[in-house]
């Protein structure tokens, strides 16, 4: 998972790897499809859907920490704790009459699927790609975006012969806390 920062974010950490973890409700605000035109012309569309964020602690002890390090004279980078999350990418391919082939209703491994490709790094063109917001029950937005990094082309093909397809993602994220925790930073920095 690659992370970016925004500039009025404070850093993040892992979440530790660790028994001690707590689970974030959260409501979904935005979810949309990605649409990538690939270079054989195919269509892929992708979702990323968040099933669980995981937080170190929760957003009252990180502060409580900030505010702990401020009285002993310390000055922390901002607020800290540690954010995961579990999700998945679910994906779909349009494709031309052309690459279609003979139907299987195999289910395919991974690795058989790694060592089928006969066009590798195909070259896309984005069509659609949004930010999923999430609002987390503590006040947090957590932006999540995935996007293809390597899309390559098998010789193995699905149940009605569109062609199977090997992705690689790359995640982005973002948090934004809520304003009255960040007017409190700001006033203790």
């Amino acid at each position: 998972m690659k992370t970016t920062k925004q500039v009025s974010i404070p850093p993040l950490k892992k979440v530790k790897e660790s028994l001690d973890f707590i689970y974030a409700d959260f409501e979904v605000v935005r979810e949309r499809w990605n649409k990538y035109k690939l270079e054989d012309n195919s269509i892929l569309k992708t979702k990323f859907v968040l099933i669980n964020v995981i937080l170190e602690k929760t957003l009252d002890e990180a502060v409580k920490e900030f505010e702990t390090f401020i009285e002993k004279g310390k000055k922390p980078k901002g607020v800290e704790m540690g954010i995961g999350f579990q999700s998945r990418n679910i994906m779909g391919i349009e494709a031309p009459r052309r690459l279609r082939g003979e139907p299987s209703s195999k289910k395919y491994k991974t690795k058989e699927l790694r060592a089928s490709i006969i066009k590798d790094d195909l070259d896309f063109e984005v069509l659609e790609e949004t930010w999923n917001s999430y609002k987390l029950k503590n006040g947090i937005t957590l932006k999540i975006r995935n996007s293809p990094i390597n899309v390559s082309r098998t010789s193995k093909f699905d149940i009605r012969g569109t062609p199977i397809y090997v992705v690689d993602f790359g995640v982005d994220m973002k948090l934004d806390l809520p304003t009255r925790i960040k007017e409190k930073i700001k006033t203790k920095q």
